[in-house]
């Protein structure tokens, strides 16, 4: 994995390097999170994550990784651009929140994970929208619950509620799926 220092050249970001090796990447993971988009869409929000980068490269830490930069940054443009666009959530790629990466050895329990992420991201599918909402906001967006009810006009009693439910829903259907639940 490439940092950020890799890019610096004569104390400048050599942007179109980066543009050259992380565009078919973004594209890729910005596909997976949201079927829906149009190809205009997606190369906007690749096109706004560099952007970005550029805009902020000299308040970053030289040893921070790229990759992980620039999804977080596509993420949080895609997740806005859905929003506005009223369009639901077409898929939560839970596999962000797991640190598989580091198992690439151990593909017996990458395939396993896999396969967990996979009937979780089924559980969150079916859940209603604000259900789904609240679950995409707290765990993926890692949002706090008082803001939660804010963008949500409800309750912070009623977002915590909900967690507990998610959470709740989610373990049972991991058990019955025959996972263990972590």
């Amino acid at each position: 994995m490439k940092k950020l220092k890799d890019y610096i050249e004569k104390e400048e970001l050599n942007i179109e390097k980066i543009i050259n090796d992380y565009s078919a990447f973004l594209y890729k993971n910005i596909k997976n999170h949201s079927y829906n988009l149009k190809i205009e869409d997606i190369e906007e929000i690749i096109s706004d994550t560099f952007f970005v980068l550029w805009k902020n490269y000299k308040k970053m830490d030289l040893d921070d990784k790229i990759s992980n930069y620039l999804i977080g940054v596509s993420k949080n443009i895609l997740f806005n651009k859905l929003r506005k666009n009223k369009t639901k959530y077409s898929r939560v790629n839970l596999e962000d929140f797991k640190d598989i990466l580091g198992t690439k050895d151990d593909v017996e329990r990458l395939l396993e994970e896999q396969d967990k992420i996979k009937f979780i991201e089924n559980i969150v599918d079916n859940m209603d929208s604000e259900s789904k909402e609240i679950f995409i906001y707290f765990y993926y967006e890692q949002r706090r619950i008082k803001e939660i009810s804010k963008i949500l006009n409800v309750t912070e009693s009623k977002v915590k509620t909900r967690l507990h439910r998610i959470r709740k829903t989610i373990k049972k259907e991991l058990e019955k799926g025959g996972y263990r639940y972590e």
